[in-house]
């Protein structure tokens, strides 16, 4: 029983929405799919009534305004009659044409007059206007239905899906949080199911809810025999932490003999690039297009943590390099987390000595090495290099900011020129917090030339309460700007289940990059550590800059020597030490120190600097070099 003391939440503006929906007790009691034909239903036919309505306006009133226009000589308040009528069909024509863009003076006649002139010499047109007669109906509704109509048409099945999740009790007002969401995103997408949940902890159960019938209507629902069990259509239910259970599942049929050949054991006669066309139309079949993800010379994988964008560039390396033996494929990473296809890996595994974060900056001088090799190469020399760069913000991170600046740059505006393919791994939101501010201005032509791809984690269970993060296998044409945030149309397909047979070793997850090197037996390529020679050791960076100090002393030497005669003053030495303590990055070029602004319009002389800065190193208030940088003590 309810109580009649608990207040109405709802106000004489807003009590009457509930009323225009079907009974709500259903969509709470589980008639979720049901519920939800009878709205799109109940939408289609106020449509049709405000179609006709409509119809019937323009018809009386140009009525009445012809009328009016040739009998108002017999009797003069004809005119005042079609005056009435000839507003109430110009109301219609006005209100029509804010709420669809269209100007439909006719009756009977959709769409916008000189288009409905138009279609009637041209078959192809009024093909296609039939066609688009369920659209054309559902625009004589409100705004509001009829982007309604638009949510339940386009994600009826995720819809119904959702909701059967939820508790009963917040169905109705889960249903219309995810019909605000559908209109914040413009229709692109829902929100993901984990968000909703999250969002519905803090909701409470609808105190207008009918209890007594919601409990009847759950009672009097009958179970009719299925003709199918469903429970065969089910995939089986596997625990993460139990690998065996997961490897003794049964292939897919895709993978079977008998499925049109397509299996490691029956294909591997064929040649790779034979093997590689058949796997590129089976994933197209499957709805994941393979092709689309390659129709850049520079492809952008970006996303969260653990989405699945190793394991994307992965399997566009392999195919690539089975569609082509004679690609040259280049592979840099930070870690040692590698696929085991056939490449020229640079990564931590080649110092094997170094520590985790060392071995990561000799990869990242390594990548920075070979970029100024190709940018030093003719235009056009390199059409067989595929370039894949995993862990990319990792690795421009260690790398000095005017090497990484130089470095990002190059990626963005020249790397095309030298032939070559460029897959690069980003992790960031979007393409500020990847290009930064040194290269702002290169933002748009990078978002012209380049095919983001985007991907999506998903959590889930690892024992208890603890959760992990794994890919979910789903791409998406990204939004530079947002990364998170598929394009229009943007749906790249999700990786069939035939290609997730093998697991990744550290996970015990489904590990598609590793399945499809089964296809490809020859293109598997262990990655081992690095062997030293005996006797031989890394120089560290640090030897290197010594080494490169000494060599570059003598001319230092004499520029400063030059100068020793100079006098310096002591403000212009407190304005040096407050210029390098001030900066935002440290080490201070030279150059940096010399434009400052703090100088005014009168900057020193070089030869006067470099004096004022010899001094302030011989007292021990700075260090460095101008190759290096300068820093305060």
């Amino acid at each position: 029983m309810q109580s009649n003391n608990i207040p109405k939440i709802t106000t004489k503006e807003t009590e009457h929405l509930r009323e225009s929906y079907p009974a709500l007790s259903h969509l709470e009691a589980g008639n979720v799919s049901e519920w939800l034909q009878e709205r799109k239903d109940q939408l289609f036919e106020m449509a049709r009534q405000s179609e006709n309505e409509a119809d019937m306006t323009r018809v009386l009133g140009l009525l009445a305004g012809g009328i009016g226009a040739v009998c108002y000589a017999v009797n003069p308040l004809a005119v005042v009659g079609g005056l009435i009528g000839g507003a109430a069909w110009l109301w219609f024509v006005v209100e029509h044409s804010n709420r669809t863009k269209e100007i439909a003076p006719i009756p009977f006649v959709r769409g916008n007059f000189v288009d409905a002139i138009s279609r009637a010499g041209d078959y192809d047109s009024r093909s296609n206007y039939q066609a688009d007669h369920l659209a054309n109906t559902v625009k004589f509704l409100e705004r509001q239905s009829a982007e309604e109509y638009a949510f339940l048409h386009a994600e009826f099945e995720n819809i119904g899906q959702y909701l059967t999740q939820v508790e009963p009790g917040k169905r109705f007002y889960a249903y219309r949080w995810m019909f605000g969401w559908f209109g914040k995103l413009k229709g692109r997408q829902l929100p993901t199911y984990q968000s909703m949940a999250l969002h519905l902890q803090d909701v409470t159960i609808d105190s207008r809810l009918n209890r007594s019938e919601v409990s009847a209507i759950a009672q009097a629902q009958t179970q009719l025999p299925p003709t199918v069990d469903i429970k065969q259509l089910t995939s089986p239910q596997v625990d993460i932490r139990d690998t065996h259970q997961a490897a003794s599942l049964s292939k897919p049929e895709e993978l079977q003999p008998s499925a049109n050949g397509l299996s490691p054991d029956t294909i591997t006669n064929l040649t790779l690039a034979q093997r590689a066309n058949a796997l590129i139309a089976a994933l197209r079949k499957s709805g994941f297009q393979i092709e689309d993800m390659m129709s850049s010379q520079v492809i952008a994988i970006a996303g969260t943590q653990r989405g699945g964008k190793g394991t994307l560039a992965a399997i566009l390396a392999t195919l690539s390099l089975a569609l082509d033996a004679g690609l040259n494929t280049q592979y840099f990473t930070a870690g040692v987390d590698v696929y085991p296809f056939s490449c020229n890996l640079i990564s931590a595994l080649k110092y094997p000595e170094k520590d985790a974060d060392g071995a990561d900056k000799l990869v990242a001088r390594d990548l920075l090495k070979f970029l100024k090799g190709l940018d030093a190469s003719e235009p056009y020399s390199h059409k067989n290099l595929l370039l894949v760069i995993d862990e990319a913000m990792r690795l421009l991170s260690l790398l000095d900011e005017s090497d990484r600046t130089w470095a990002i740059q190059y990626l963005l505006s020249r790397f095309a020129k030298c032939g070559g393919t460029l897959i690069i791994v980003l992790h960031g939101s979007n393409l500020t917090s990847v290009v930064g501010k040194a290269t702002a201005g290169l933002a748009d032509t990078f978002k012209q030339s380049v095919n983001f791809i985007g991907c999506v984690a998903q959590s889930v269970s690892a024992g208890g309460l603890r959760k992990i993060n794994v890919a979910s296998g789903e791409y998406f044409k990204a939004n530079p700007n947002n990364f998170a945030e598929p394009v229009n149309s943007g749906n790249l397909g999700m990786i069939p289940d035939w290609l997730k047979i093998e697991l990744h070793p550290g996970n015990g997850q489904p590990d598609p990059a590793r399945t499809l090197l089964k296809f490809f037996p020859e293109l598997v390529q262990h990655h081992q550590p690095a062997v030293m020679p005996r006797g031989e050791k890394i120089a560290p960076p640090d030897a290197v800059n010594h080494l490169e100090s000494i060599f570059s002393k003598p001319t230092q030497d004499v520029e400063i020597a030059e100068v020793e005669e100079v006098s310096i003053s002591e403000a212009d030495f407190e304005q040096i030490l407050n210029i390098v303590t001030s900066a935002v990055t440290t080490p201070v070029s030279f150059a940096a120190i010399r434009n400052s602004r703090k100088w005014g319009e009168e900057k020193p002389s070089v030869r006067y600097l470099r004096g004022a800065i010899a001094q302030l190193i011989e007292s021990k208030q700075l260090k460095g070099s101008e190759k290096l940088g300068f820093t305060a003590f």
